[in-house]
């Protein structure tokens, strides 16, 4: 296994086919473009970049169009995930995937790491599902590879972030997904969007955190959806042996 790789979390893009057009003041196009040149721009090459959902707004061809566009510019290998904005069926036409809907679950693996995309949502439902069957697959796959390091990448958040607004549309009966994660202690990292907020927290041993939005932030700990003034950003996550490490990145937009 070599020592030192990076993963780079993008989340909540938000695009829209018109490349002018902005939602909550923010323009995600122009945002995102900045945050793709952030990265190329580091010290560093990430091994991955993984964008975990709410990819689209409008789910236009254009829309995806734009962010393969992006991506593909950037010359490092990514994986996806959709969100509850998304439509898998204008994803699979623009990426030439054969996604299933509502069941786009996969792994991949980066120098000895286990990394596993767990598709939490129901297009156009709010909230994130799992299915009894993603829930079996899921636990298999990581009894399988029980001797790797695993961080599991979702949309939505399976823990209550103390944001009333956004913890009405959190993953559903998270209990069943918690009882996976605390059964298989190879997972070091439970990494998730749909917040646009910061959040970081350690249960059991476990990581679980947020990537900001590269389009627009949310004032944490809230009752009401309050637009932060922060600019658009994106996470790190660096793995040394076993080890792991993340921080935040924000971006002049």
């Amino acid at each position: 296994m070599q020592s030192k790789n990076y993963i780079v979390q993008i989340s909540d893009t938000h695009l829209f086919g018109d490349k002018n057009k902005k939602i909550n003041g923010a323009n995600s196009y122009q945002n995102l473009k900045a945050v793709m040149n952030n990265i190329a721009a580091l010290p560093f090459k990430p091994e991955l970049i993984v964008v975990t959902g709410d990819l689209s707004q409008d789910c236009t061809f254009e829309s995806y169009q734009h962010l393969a566009n992006l991506l593909n510019r950037a010359g490092t290998r990514y994986t996806l995930m959709p969100g509850n904005h998304d439509d898998v069926d204008v994803i699979n036409r623009v990426f030439d995937f054969n996604w299933v809907k509502d069941n786009v679950d996969y792994s991949v693996e980066i120098n000895g790491w286990f990394l596993y995309m767990l598709d939490t949502s129901v297009y156009p439902e709010e909230k994130g599902f799992l299915s009894d069957k993603q829930l079996e697959q899921f636990n298999t796959s990581l009894k399988k590879n029980q001797n790797k390091p695993t961080i599991v990448f979702m949309h939505h958040h399976p823990v209550l972030v103390n944001s009333s607004w956004i913890d009405r549309s959190t993953l559903q009966d998270s209990h069943k997904y918690l009882k996976i994660v605390n059964s298989n202690s190879q997972i070091k990292a439970v990494m998730f969007g749909h917040i646009h907020q910061v959040f970081e927290t350690k249960i059991d041993n476990v990581i679980y955190c947020s990537a900001p939005s590269s389009c627009y932030q949310v004032l944490p700990r809230t009752e009401m959806f309050t637009i932060e003034k922060l600019t658009p950003g994106y996470r790190i996550i660096e793995v040394n042996n076993e080890n792991i490490d993340t921080s935040v990145c924000w971006v002049s937009s």
